[in-house]
């Protein structure tokens, strides 16, 4: 009996509430401070450098600069945020909202022809610093202050452009490059 009581309590009571949910179509939703939302890309800044996919903990994106791809299953993203925060042209961001649902797992994919850039060096400004070395998130910089050398490792670069964006000097350009 004490909890039929306890039902019709909490009955009569929302009786005279206003309704917690509201109608979907005619007003939009509205998000709330910490929602995280959808990531968008705006395909036209991305390098292709994978660091997106590297940071995925679901590893939901994926990246292939050899063909000129990336896509993200949107099913398994988290929106974690890790990919837009790491994002080095910030060409990724984390929109209020949700994606549609739909029947199928959703793959949303992006094509483009890649340019082969790779950063150049201007050695009568360098000072040698290594911070293009440390910056570089692939170890694909080699610098040495005490010879004055520096080098790159094209198979190795994934021409984020990090290197360019942390050097002091400005002596680093990217520059079309025929492997």
């Amino acid at each position: 009996m004490a909890k039929i009581m306890k039902f019709a309590k909490t009955a009569i009571k929302n009786l005279f509430l206003p309704p917690v949910t509201t109608s979907y179509p005619e007003k939009p939703a509205e998000y709330g401070e910490r929602t995280r939302g959808h990531i968008e890309i705006d395909f036209e800044l991305c390098t292709l450098c994978g660091l997106c996919s590297k940071m995925c903990p679901p590893r939901a994106i994926e990246v292939d600069k050899r063909s000129g791809n990336w896509s993200i299953n949107n099913f398994d993203c988290i929106q974690c945020g890790y990919c837009a925060e790491k994002c080095v042209k910030k060409c990724l961001k984390i929109v209020p909202g949700y994606t549609a649902p739909d029947y199928e797992k959703k793959v949303t994919s992006f094509h483009k022809e890649v340019e082969k850039k790779y950063p150049v060096y201007d050695p009568g400004v360098c000072v040698y610093c290594t911070l293009c070395d440390k910056k570089c998130p692939v170890q694909a910089i080699r610098v040495d202050r005490a010879a004055k050398t520096w080098e790159l490792d094209i198979n190795k670069c994934i021409s984020c452009g990090l290197c360019e964006r942390n050097c002091p000097k400005k002596c680093i350009k990217f520059e079309t490059k025929t492997i």
